[in-house]
Parts: C-alpha cells; sequence; structure tokens
C-alpha cells in the first residue's frame, strides 16, 4: 500500500505544470496581472511566469494575487531586441529582481522609445487618411508599455480594419503605411541588463527564429535557456529544441505567450506548460536562487 502511494505522489509532483510566458496589461496583454494569476489558478498551474514586453510595471500586482491565489509568481520580463540591424530577437528574463534601478533605467528607455513610436505611427496614419486619436491609443495601452497591439486595436475601433491582423497587414507591418521602425537594442545588451538583475536568459520562440548560429553565439555570451515549446512551434520543433537543449547544456522552458486577445484565436494562459522541475532549474540558475530574496517572493 506504502508502494502505491508513493507512485501516486510521484506521479503528483511530475504533474505539476508552469507556463513560463504571459502578458498583461502592464503591456500589451489584455488582462491584468492579477487575471493573469487567476487564470493560472484555473489552469490548475503550480507557476506562472509574468514576463511583459519591455517592462516589469505587472510584477507587483501579479506576486500579491499569487499570494492570494497560492499560485508561484515568478517575476520576468520579455525584451525586445534587433541583431545585426536584421533579425527580431525576443530575449525572455526569469527571476530577476525586478527592483533593480539599473535594470528599471534601461527597460524606461525602451518603453519612451515605444511611446515616441507609437506617437509617429499615429501621424503616419492620419497623414495616409487613418484616422485614429493618440489619446485613445494611450487609454488602450492603460498605462503600460504602449506596442502596435494597442495601435491596431485603435484601427479596428476607427473602423480601418477588420481585425487586428488585417490592422498589423494592412498598416502596420514593415512598408505598411503605419509603420515606423522601432528603438534597436541588441541581444547582448538585453542579456547583460538581465544578467545585471540576477536573472537568467532565454531565446524566445526559437523554433519562429531558425538561426541556430545565432543561438550558438549567445550561448558563447551567457544564454542559459531557449523556449522550445510555444503555440507557434510545430510538434517536431519542439523535439528538435529540445534536443538542442540538452546537447548543449540549456533549460528547456516553455509558454503560452498569452496575451489574453479573445478575438483572434491566441492561446490563453496554461494551454502551453512545462513540467515545474523547469522552474526548480531556472531558480537555480539565477543569481539569488538560493536567497532570501526569492523566498520571500514564494511566501
Amino acid at each position: 500500500m506504502q508502494d502505491v502511494q508513493e507512485v501516486l505522489n510521484n506521479h503528483f509532483i511530475m504533474e505539476r505544470l508552469a507556463d513560463l510566458h504571459t502578458h498583461t496589461t502592464a503591456s500589451d496583454g489584455c488582462l491584468t496581472p492579477t487575471e493573469v494569476v487567476e487564470a493560472a489558478k484555473r489552469a490548475e498551474l503550480a507557476a506562472v511566469a509574468i514576463t511583459d514586453h519591455d517592462t516589469v510595471g505587472g510584477i507587483d500586482e501579479a506576486l500579491a494575487a499569487g499570494r492570494k491565489f497560492d499560485i508561484e509568481v515568478i517575476p520576468g520580463v520579455e525584451i525586445s531586441t534587433i541583431y545585426q540591424d536584421r533579425v527580431e530577437v525576443h530575449i525572455l528574463g526569469y527571476f530577476i529582481d525586478h527592483t533593480s534601478p539599473t535594470l528599471i533605467e534601461r527597460l524606461d528607455v525602451l518603453k519612451n522609445a515605444r511611446y515616441d513610436r507609437a506617437m509617429q505611427m499615429v501621424e503616419k496614419l492620419n497623414a495616409a487618411g487613418v484616422m485614429i486619436d493618440f489619446g485613445r491609443v494611450q487609454e488602450l495601452a492603460g498605462g503600460g508599455a504602449i506596442g502596435r497591439p494597442h495601435v491596431a486595436r485603435a484601427i479596428v475601433e476607427a473602423g480601418a480594419a477588420r481585425s487586428m491582423d488585417s490592422a498589423f497587414g494592412k498598416f502596420l507591418k514593415e512598408g505598411g503605411a503605419g509603420y515606423v521602425p522601432r528603438y534597436k537594442i541588441s541581444p547582448m545588451e538585453a542579456m547583460e541588463a538581465i544578467s545585471e538583475a540576477g536573472g537568467v536568459s532565454c531565446c524566445a520562440h526559437v523554433a519562429k527564429l531558425k538561426r541556430d548560429e545565432l543561438l550558438v553565439e549567445l550561448i558563447n555570451r551567457g544564454l542559459r535557456a531557449i523556449e522550445a515549446s510555444h503555440p507557434d512551434h510545430s510538434r517536431a520543433g519542439r523535439k528538435f529544441y529540445k534536443r538542442f537543449a540538452k546537447s548543449r547544456g540549456l533549460i528547456a522552458t516553455g509558454g503560452s505567450d498569452a496575451h489574453g486577445f479573445a478575438h483572434n484565436m491566441r492561446p490563453g494562459v496554461g494551454d502551453v506548460t512545462v513540467d515545474y522541475d523547469v522552474v526548480r532549474q531556472l531558480r537555480q540558475a539565477s543569481r539569488f536562487g538560493d536567497s532570501s530574496r526569492i523566498k520571500c517572493l514564494e511566501e
């Protein structure tokens, strides 16, 4: 009987899951940090990472919600970068000190650049006859970091496009009437900022990137993890990059990349998960993995 119970206990431990890629209203998500944690609770997750674009503004609220709903919240960030002025690369950071003045200063530069870019987009769209108001774009951002999705939502509201996908395709992709290049930071600079904040750097949705030679360069510069499981990855892609991670001593992460958009078939919180052991690996790899700071976050 004891052996049976041990098997059941081991099974329960193995089934503890985590979603390591989510977005909130602090950046371009539609769910508040509290709502993301609530969604993680409904999905019966053990942990969820808050990885907003270029901001840590939602982490404090999420941590408070995690204590309320008994969900471990991993402080994170997703930093948008450009490699060699050609390739867009997103770098995730896990178990960061989100109060780090150096990190906040660097992210503020990106946030301000997002604001300026969105304003220029609105000006270009207005000049092209797409009449949207920058004030409305700010309202849609809800005080968080402004991104192209907020401009796209304003375009849809104005009746110039039927959906956000259509708004992106018609106006906001490169060559479109509202396209504005964004402020550029390199993947190495992003990794440096994450490292300075005590976190672990991870390259996001690597199967979409299709730049294994870049991954090798990033590994040599301190990359510790890659996002092998992502809703845009095929089954073959997930398997390949899990093997890739194992062969190079990397942590293979995964997450839903949930933004909470009900109208465009984006995945929800918990739709893509990894075993909780990945959380343990990330915590151990972080500079403060065994410190009282992280322990306090989990209480």
